[in-house]
């Protein structure tokens, strides 16, 4: 094992959490944060008494109203979990420079080197009275949240040598409480828990694994690690190497830099109307527009597709000749396609992205005269930025204001100022 010291914490039931923080009428009553509030709208976040009522992430608001009619259904609200998330991660970077933000919901802290602990390398016995100490700073952290972000909010704490064992460790270990894992109580820790309980394992790679013998993750972690890596590579081995304490990956200071941005939309009205289609897909690309140029970027490939409404869809992924900055240079891939390619169906969802990012150059397009049409494009955000969103706006979004509005996912980084 290495000497390192790691802790990772989770909100609990977050999105929900902060809308009971905010609103006491709301504590201790079943709600569910939606995406959107019609019938079709999906839950994105359940608190937890509307989990023990059975409503989780992913069920419709008519799915949710029907287990349980009670249920408080609210629209989600991404700058007010934005800003609870900044008050966070402003207090767990007082404790370590090392400070991995993993979600909008989720840190991991690498307090091998906080004053406090006093770890020495090499030495077990001190890695152990530290790793006790570290207990004390876990706990330290979530009370200073309650108090000092909101008594509504609760985490979850796990310490362990390696960020895979800190995260599990969050993961089994009560909710809104703390869990230990130690070289002395690992093979504890993972005995009858199933393969997909554990970070990076989902049902395709259960039952591959399941194929060759491995049910569960005590097996994984005592199996040989040299036929896991015939089998299924590079990942088979970065697999087992995690419930075998190894290191994989160190703690990186700072948000992950986005492979990809993008925006979906599941329509309010299922329909293929291909002018109320290529207009929201205008939208899309705006917001796509703005988060790539928020980054300083340009993009080199596109995804871009629709669902139907009963089953199946059109999605398409290619690279681009050109390069994309505006939403201009955005939508003349996404909406010619749709445009090329009118939807024979109602469709329920749109979806666009732009990956291949890399840093802006000041090659000309092949599209424009001179470099001007990206500074026009950096000085309306600049003006949506001070004045609110879609303050100045093309002429294809007109009547769209309530649609496709802003939303976050967990997996969505949040920085630290």
């Amino acid at each position: 094992m290495s000497n390192k010291i790691i802790l990772h914490l989770d909100m609990n039931s977050y999105f929900a959490s902060v809308e009971q923080q905010a609103n006491p009428f709301l504590r201790g009553k079943a709600v569910g944060v939606c995406a959107y509030l019609s019938p079709g709208g999906c839950v994105i976040a359940s608190s937890r008494e509307a989990k023990s009522k059975g409503i989780k992430t992913g069920c419709t608001a008519a799915e949710a109203l029907k287990l349980d009619p009670a249920v408080v259904l609210v629209e989600n609200e991404p700058a007010k979990y934005r800003s609870t998330t900044e008050k966070i991660f402003k207090i767990l970077g007082q404790y370590t420079d090392r400070l991995e933000p993993y979600s909008i919901d989720e840190a991991f802290l690498d307090l091998t080197d906080q004053p406090s602990l006093k770890l020495q390398p090499g030495r077990r016995a001190n890695w152990a009275k530290s790793i006790k100490q570290a207990e004390k700073i876990g706990l330290e952290l979530a009370g200073r949240i309650k108090n000092e972000v909101g008594e509504w909010l609760s985490a979850s704490v796990g310490i362990s040598w390696t960020k895979f064992l800190a995260k599990f460790a969050s993961d089994i270990g009560p909710k809104g409480g703390l869990f230990l894992i130690t070289p002395s109580n690992l093979e504890d820790c993972l005995k009858g828990r199933e393969l997909i309980d554990a970070w990076g394992i989902g049902q395709g790679m259960a039952v591959r694994l399941a194929g060759f013998g491995v049910n569960n993750l005590l097996e994984l972690k005592n199996s040989d690690k040299n036929k896991i890596r015939r089998v299924l590579g590079r990942y088979g081995y970065y697999l087992w190497a995690n419930v075998n304490g190894l290191e994989i990956g160190a703690v990186s200071s700072g948000a992950r830099a986005p492979k990809s941005v993008g925006h979906s939309y599941c329509l309010p009205r299922k329909t293929a109307d291909l002018k109320y289609l290529t207009a929201v897909m205008y939208k899309l690309c705006e917001k796509t527009g703005r988060r790539l140029r928020g980054l300083d970027r340009e993009a080199g490939s596109m995804n871009v597709g629709w669902s139907y409404a009963r089953e199946g869809g059109y999605f398409r992924s290619f690279k681009t000749k050109e390069k994309m900055f505006t939403t201009a240079e955005i939508y003349r891939q996404a909406g010619g396609l749709l445009e090329n390619h009118p939807p024979v169906l109602p469709v329920r969802m749109l979806a666009v992205s732009v990956g291949a990012l890399a840093p802006v150059s000041a090659q000309m397009s092949l599209f424009e005269n001179n470099l001007s049409v990206k500074e026009l494009s950096r000085a309306l955000d600049r003006i949506n930025d001070k004045y609110g969103e879609y303050t100045v706006v093309k002429g294809a979004m007109f009547g769209l204001e309530n649609q496709a509005k802003d939303r976050i996912g967990f997996r969505k980084s949040v920085g630290i100022n």
